[in-house]
């Protein structure tokens, strides 16, 4: 028996998203949100998604890694019931489109968000700032969603986030800020104090200049679950992306969801212990969340994450865990390393084989 956990991490190493472009990208929104306010939009910034939990990876996309996308909150300090979705909207994008700094890195609005593109950050790397203009949800609805069965503390910060479709905008009830909490609070029982004293000695000088001890700093280490979630991620995108189904692929949300959930009665685990419970608990679909053919949004159980699922898609999903379980159980260490050099990362173990450019998808990935 081999120890998974080094291959993984080494599979990661140049996937994540590093603490110096991390840094650089909250210097970034938080200049935006002074430069808001200034303009008169008083706002608060937050990351959300797989920025706000720790478990962004690099997208991989036909047949290729592409540049990081962060979304950001812009919290409006209005009124729901005194503005509406298509004001919220526009006055954050005209605001960016009147600045001379943020104009020429403005890209086509899209349905929920404002896009900043930051091209060639680090080491030739860069980054999108998808930037969702929301207000603070309604006490009528965080009650609707307390009554469903989540404790007021996971509901308290739910927002409502700006609909663009085709030329109406509506309201959308989201719920980021909560997720991050309910997940953080899980991730924190797979973080040791070790990890974070290794972590730390491996920031830059800079960093460690600036945070003057281990408990200082403020987001940047990683724990088993984050990690895990990150190569379930990484998995998710190369076996989607070379089978054709780069559209079908499960969301994010619903992958950390799930893989937090299976393991949030559980300690210190390591990521592959993580990973494979995961599996194994999906395949017997032994996790809370799922319920009578549904999978629920933990901080909202109003909501069900694969309700826009066609019967196919899952199935699919289906396919793509039992792909990982045999991933997972591949016994020779040299052959979890070429799976890992083919399968997640090609610029990892390149001198542990002969010929390390040539890549042989594991089936099904082969059309």
């Amino acid at each position: 028996m081999f120890n998974r956990d080094r291959e993984i991490l080494a599979s990661l190493s140049d996937l994540d998203l590093s603490p110096t472009m991390e840094k650089n990208a909250r210097d970034k929104y938080a200049a935006l949100s002074s430069y808001l306010d200034e303009k008169g939009l008083d706002s608060d910034f937050y990351p959300q998604g797989s920025f706000l939990i720790g478990t962004t990876i690099r997208p991989y996309r036909n047949g290729k890694d592409h540049d990081y996308d962060l979304d950001v909150l812009a919290i409006l300090k209005r009124n729901k019931i005194e503005t509406n979705a298509r004001k919220v909207k526009n006055d954050v994008g005209n605001c960016i489109k009147e600045s001379n700094i943020y104009s020429d890195k403005l890209e086509k609005e899209d349905r929920n968000c404002w896009t900043l593109k930051y091209a060639e950050v680090s080491k030739g790397i860069g980054f999108s700032l998808d930037v969702i203009p929301a207000v603070d949800e309604t006490i009528s609805v965080k009650r609707d969603i307390v009554l469903s069965g989540v404790p007021y503390s996971q509901v308290e910060k739910t927002i409502a986030i700006t609909d663009k479709k085709v030329d109406t905008y509506d309201w959308l009830t989201s719920n980021p800020l909560g997720f991050g909490d309910w997940f953080i609070e899980i991730s924190n029982r797979h973080l040791t104090d070790k990890m974070k004293i290794e972590q730390y000695n491996n920031l830059p000088g800079d960093m460690r200049m600036e945070f003057a001890s281990v408990e200082e700093i403020p987001t940047y280490y990683k724990s088993n679950l984050q990690r895990a979630v990150q190569f379930i991620k990484r998995h998710r995108d190369i076996y989607y992306d070379r089978s054709k189904l780069i559209n079908e692929k499960p969301a994010s949300i619903l992958i950390s969801a799930l893989v937090a959930d299976s393991v949030k009665d559980e300690y210190f685990l390591s990521v592959s212990d993580i990973v494979n419970i995961f599996i194994v608990s999906f395949i017997n679909k032994n996790i809370s969340i799922i319920k009578d053919g549904k999978i629920l949004n933990p901080v909202d159980l109003r909501e069900n994450l694969i309700e826009q699922y066609t019967e196919n898609r899952l199935n699919n999903m289906t396919r793509w865990i039992l792909e990982l379980n045999k991933f997972m159980n591949v016994e020779d260490r040299r052959e979890f390393q070429q799976n890992i050099h083919n399968d997640i990362n090609t610029r990892v173990f390149t001198k542990a084989f002969e010929n390390p450019t040539i890549i042989t998808p594991t089936k099904p990935w082969r059309n």
